[in-house]
């Protein structure tokens, strides 16, 4: 796994980084948060490198300003062409999972089912708990969220009672303006003229979280936490793969 690394995003806890390091010590690693740290990080292995940087002045809604500058100031160290990124507060296991997903479909990017809203629920909405694929395509993402933050782009979306378009709205949700931002550079010639869940199933895949655990997920927005418990997508209004993007009962699985 010479060939991938391991991106660890935003605010750091200290039981994920005693996770990181004792279990992530075959290929590349970079730790990517703020400066205002306390992580001890004197027995740092080898394989590891640690970027602080001060806090931005604008988190954005839902801490979105804070995942794209913890994520590129990684993305540009990086120098292995696939690359996996999480969260500093959450932690997975068997990432050779992920990694062997990101081998075979490299025109993809792959999130985790983990909030990945059905197409009724919410539109373009991906996972951003995971994000993984070539180094190229994940730097084109972050890269064109950002200056859609900085712009602000990208930054409407639909609001739907009962399935049913109500008005337009400022968008709070990050994984919607990352997945328009990512689709509107990658496929502009179709994005937004073609059906949008034909579009997401041709760049988008869902990683099987049940090859992860243990893990620990976090919920921050409601407080919530999965910590060594089975985190069950449709029991979460989230998806567990892309057939059920478009379905009518996208959470009966």
């Amino acid at each position: 796994m010479e060939d991938v690394t391991l991106i660890i995003q935003g605010k750091l806890y200290q039981d994920s980084y005693d996770f990181y390091i004792k279990n992530y010590t075959e290929f590349p690693v970079i730790i990517s948060t703020w400066s205002d740290c306390i992580i001890d990080f004197s027995n740092i292995p080898n394989n590891f490198i640690v970027i602080l940087a001060p806090l931005p002045l604008e988190s954005g809604k839902q801490n979105i300003n804070y995942q794209l500058v913890s994520t590129l100031n990684a993305l540009k160290r990086v120098t292995t062409p696939l690359v996996i990124k999480i969260r500093g507060d959450e932690y997975y296991s068997n990432i050779e999972s992920i990694y062997n997903q990101i081998k075979m479909e490299q025109d993809k990017i792959h999130t985790a089912p983990i909030f990945f809203r059905a197409w009724q629920f919410a539109e373009y909405h991906i996972s951003d708990h995971i994000i993984a694929g070539t180094k190229e395509r994940v730097m084109l993402m972050f890269k064109e969220s950002k200056k859609n933050f900085d712009t602000g782009e990208m930054n409407i979306s639909k609001w739907k009672l009962e399935g049913k378009f109500h008005r337009w709205i400022t968008t709070e949700a990050p994984e919607e303006r990352i997945t328009k931002s990512y689709l509107n550079s990658i496929d502009p010639f179709r994005y937004d003229i073609i059906d949008g869940v034909i579009l997401m199933k041709e760049h988008f895949d869902i990683l099987d979280i049940t090859k992860l655990f243990p893990y620990k997920i976090k919920a921050n927005i409601w407080e919530a936490e999965w910590d060594n418990k089975e985190f069950i997508p449709e029991e979460n209004y989230s998806i567990s793969n892309m057939y059920q993007l478009g379905s009518d009962t996208p959470y009966i699985k």
